[in-house]
């Protein structure tokens, strides 16, 4: 009989149900391959974590580099790094413990502050800290954000105030009224062109016309806020490729043009509902290997957009139902983010197969093989990875002979079996195709469903699987 192709899925969906799973990516994602390649895709880690610099402190609250340095924002410390990154030099005392956002102008020599929601706000150079705003016209601000030499500001009754031109002086009447709905604001940012004024139930587009004192009029309204401070990203310099947040709806959305689109699955949608305080959200964005993902993290979970393909995956740490990735940020043509499991500064790269030495295990849940209402017999199942990945010189055995583990569930993945171990092959050893080959008995009406792990610090790639009747062996070549 002809092997029945196990179903893999494109994106993550583990359904209300686990009858109901289409099935699960957990810290992986799929490129297609071209028409000539053995199948359509191959599905590879999500980019791991290695060490960029090191600190004494906690509470990661954001980054940006500003003329080579690398200025990071710890719980009541402000730190910074150069391209070479090991230990910070602490530029000053930061007042605050939550996360905040930076703005920059255009002088030759830059004027640079910081500020976060609880109204906290700083100015700083490479060498000293103030814990002030120089210009008393400017009232008690909750974000942020720069655009045309202009830094610009917002308050929690929906104005937003603009410095002068590359200066930090403000005219006490240079600001604009988000007041199309009085939901006050929530974020600033920059999009392209474009000024952003996100509240709670409405988002504002000015653009600069040049005028006095406030430079900035409004161009259009969309009727989607923003639930969130920290709930939108695509924005950051170096990503350019779409701006995303979590809106008032419980739902992602995607600017498009001067309206927005839902862009969330429905099992993401129920997962930032069920998230009361919407803070405890956070956003990022980040590339590797030419895909550029967006993410989303709660104390829960973390799912990963990936914007080439637009599909959406599952991500977690070792020992934590959530990504250890807080706020990335683009410096020294790298992504670096803050890690909640230190104080430490991390570089996001493909190079890295783990996270500092914790494993960064891929799992992969198929959709069931149906036979409904029947079932079917199953002798054998074969699994097509990408072989010969182990490293001579590197950890004996987890690299040296890297595995993977196969499991499988006739109850709708409420349970799965003891895995079986499959080698990877060691260095150049790519002979093999990794095979289960046993009489596993008869699937249930619910179907045979498919679970792959691989947890060994090596590449992974798998490309597909099939499950027969036949239990007959096929000799392997030594």
């Amino acid at each position: 009989m002809k092997p029945s192709e196990i179903p893999w899925p494109l994106q993550t969906n583990p359904g209300l149900r686990g009858q109901e799973s289409g099935g699960r990516i957990i810290n992986g994602y799929w490129d297609p391959l071209e028409k000539t390649s053995p199948v359509e895709r191959i599905y590879r880690r999500l980019p791991g974590l290695k060490g960029f610099g090191t600190t004494a402190r906690t509470g990661y609250r954001g980054a940006v580099e500003i003329g080579g340095i690398l200025f990071v924002a710890f719980s009541g410390q402000l730190e910074k790094f150069t391209s070479a990154g090991g230990a910070s030099v602490n530029v000053g005392a930061l007042n605050g413990t939550k996360k905040g956002f930076f703005a920059r102008n255009n002088a030759a020599t830059p004027d640079k502050v910081f500020v976060d929601p609880d109204g906290n706000i700083a100015t700083f150079t490479p060498t000293s800290v103030t814990n002030s705003y120089p210009d008393a016209d400017l009232p008690a601000v909750n974000s942020c954000c720069d655009i045309d030499g202009f830094m610009v500001f917002t308050t929690g009754n929906g104005r937003a105030y603009a410095t002068g031109l590359n200066t930090t002086a403000v005219d006490a009447l240079s600001f604009g009224a988000a007041d199309v709905k009085p939901d006050g604001l929530t974020r600033a940012v920059r999009f392209g062109s474009q000024l952003l004024l996100l509240g709670p139930a409405s988002t504002e587009l000015w653009t600069n016309q040049g005028l006095t004192p406030f430079p900035f009029v409004r161009s259009q309204v969309i009727p989607r806020g923003i639930a969130g401070p920290y709930c939108i990203a695509g924005h950051e310099d170096g990503f350019g490729v779409a701006l995303q947040w979590v809106s008032d709806d419980n739902r992602v959305h995607r600017l498009n043009g001067y309206t927005t689109q839902p862009v969330s699955p429905p099992d993401l949608d129920a997962l930032i509902e069920a998230v009361i305080d919407k803070t405890t959200l956070h956003t990022g964005v980040y590339i590797s290997r030419g895909h550029a993902f967006w993410q989303i993290t709660s104390p829960t979970f973390t799912w990963v957009q990936d914007l080439n393909t637009n599909k959406w995956y599952e991500r977690d740490s070792y020992l934590q139902t959530f990504s250890r990735i807080i706020v990335p940020v683009k410096a020294f043509e790298k992504w670096f983010a803050g890690d909640s499991k230190s104080g430490n500064v991390r570089e996001i790269t493909s190079a890295a197969h783990d996270e500092m030495g914790d494993p960064f295990r891929v799992r992969l849940e198929s959709g069931p093989v149906m036979n409904f209402p029947a079932g079917e017999r199953v002798g054998r199942a074969d699994f097509m990875f990408q072989t010969g990945v182990g490293l001579a010189t590197g950890a004996d055995p987890v690299e040296t002979q890297p595995k993977v583990e196969v499991s499988f569930s006739d109850n709708g993945g409420q349970d799965y079996c003891a895995p079986f171990e499959r080698a990877l092959g060691a260095q150049s050893k790519t002979e093999q195709i990794v095979s289960l080959v046993a009489c596993t008995g008869r699937s249930t009406w619910n179907g045979r469903r498919w679970r792959i792990d691989g947890a060994s610090p090596r590449p992974f790639g798998f490309m597909g699987a099939t499950q027969q009747v036949s239990p007959r062996l096929i000799a392997r070549r030594k």
